[in-house]
């Protein structure tokens, strides 16, 4: 891989490459060549490519300088992440929802998303018993029945997490990593942050309002309540199914606490409202979870 890099057009002499390791998803890389400082990422596809342009273009994201069917290599930042940093909660919150609501005027619609294909492809996966794989569907089904009549959709980031934030010394930010960027509503970027910072419902009326606040648009509360128990329950199954496919112990006792935060957070927003619906969730999720036995897993 570190070969492809260093073969690549974009560079005339590349003197170091170092992996950088802090993600769970794509190789990242940090690359000094041409007296210059590069980062470089693989991609899947181009919607990626297209998003992270856009977002350069608008001073949201770091420069892209070059970009094929595996890379997309940007100027690199002299920064931390946010997950990183020592800031409170509330600041986090306050740098993470101005990028979102800059990534939501972004004059590009990437394809929408898809809430069935990723149902199925999430719960295609082998290790999952036929049983399973049933009881989950209909799980599936359920929560995203609401999910039929969102509003138009907007350029969602679609993992805001405080990982894919950079910040400077002088509170310069950057939002980096549009490998899940989707056309959806505004409610569901919202959802997905709470979701994947594994945030407190104390903190989602502040979410509210700091969106409200910067974008002058309203965010439909029981919407975005919706696309929360989708983002847990698909955060579940995609850091589950990662640790079934994992080798290093260490990575792997970090997805499994991330798969349990993500199913008791699931069960715990079924718990605050009675509604038949959400009764008949929280039986199944409870039968889903006997079957998997999360805390004997290995």
């Amino acid at each position: 891989m570190k070969n492809s890099l260093s073969a690549l057009p974009c560079f005339i002499q590349v003197e170091n490459i170092s992996t950088i390791s802090s993600g769970l998803s794509q190789s990242c890389f940090k690359i000094s060549a041409d007296n210059q400082i590069y980062f470089a990422k693989t991609i899947s596809d181009n919607t990626e490519v297209s998003v992270t342009i856009c977002a350069s273009k608008s001073g949201l994201s770091p420069n892209v300088i070059y970009h094929d069917q595996h890379w997309l290599i940007s100027n690199f930042i002299d920064a931390n992440n946010l997950a990183l940093n020592a800031l409170s909660i509330d600041e986090k919150i306050h740098h993470t929802i101005k990028l979102m609501v800059q990534c939501h005027q972004l004059n590009i619609k990437p394809a929408e998303l898809a809430i069935e294909d990723i149902v199925n492809s999430l719960v295609s996966h082998s290790h999952y018993s036929t049983l399973q794989k049933t009881a989950l569907l209909e799980l599936a089904n359920l929560i995203i029945m609401p999910l039929n009549d969102s509003r138009n959709g907007v350029c969602c980031h679609g993992d805001l997490n405080f990982s894919n934030v950079l910040i400077n010394q002088a509170q310069s930010t950057w939002l980096i990593d549009y490998g899940c960027a989707c056309t959806a509503p505004i409610e569901y970027d919202l959802a997905m942050f709470i979701a994947v910072n594994n945030l407190t419902s104390n903190e989602v009326t502040i979410i509210i309002k700091q969106y409200e606040l910067q974008s002058s648009l309203n965010v439909d509360p029981q919407l975005l309540n919706h696309y929360l128990l989708f983002c847990y329950f698909m955060n579940a199954l995609w850091y589950f199914n990662a640790y079934k496919e994992t080798m290093p112990i260490e990575k792997k006792q970090v997805l499994l606490k991330q798969t349990k935060k993500q199913w008791l957070a699931l069960q715990s927003a079924l718990k605050v409202d009675d509604s038949p619906l959400l009764s008949r969730l929280s039986s199944k999720l409870t039968n889903i979870l006997a079957t998997f036995d999360l805390n004997n897993q290995t």
